[in-house]
């Protein structure tokens, strides 16, 4: 085999390799999305006041926006096959389920707290649903 060509085939072998180990378009997805309700549930759980919530608010922003856009990206997504889908809920379902319950728990402490309420305001696209067009 020439020089070039067992250069060629180290490259389609790491090619295939790095192709094997690539995350799936609705892992990735999902674990954005654990991320990000990990990541407001955490900046909630730091507000324990009027000026808490104020400084709270930029990063409460920053990290609806990276749900909501990672909400749209899934929602233009095909349907996972049955297996892919069944090994996702088993790995997934947990652990967003329970960042989803952290968030939620700060989001009802956080209302009672002057200047809560504005704070949530920034993460109002999180907690509705979106609606079908």
């Amino acid at each position: 085999m020439s020089r070039h060509g067992a250069c060629l085939a180290s490259l389609l072998l790491a090619g295939l390799f790095v192709a094997a180990g690539e995350v799936s378009p609705y892992e990735k997805a999902l674990t954005q999305v654990v991320e990000s309700f990990e990541k407001i549930g955490a900046t909630l759980k730091n507000i324990s006041d009027e000026e808490a919530a104020i400084a709270a608010q930029p990063e409460l922003r920053k990290a609806a926006e990276a749900y909501i856009k990672v909400r749209v990206q899934a929602a233009k997504m095909q349907p996972p096959e049955k297996e892919e889908k069944l090994r996702l809920e088993k790995r997934y379902k947990p652990k967003l389920e329970d960042a989803m319950k952290k968030m939620l728990i700060e989001v009802v402490r956080v209302q009672v707290i002057p200047g809560g309420k504005d704070a949530l305001k920034e993460i109002a696209g999180v907690l509705t649903k979106d609606e079908k067009k």
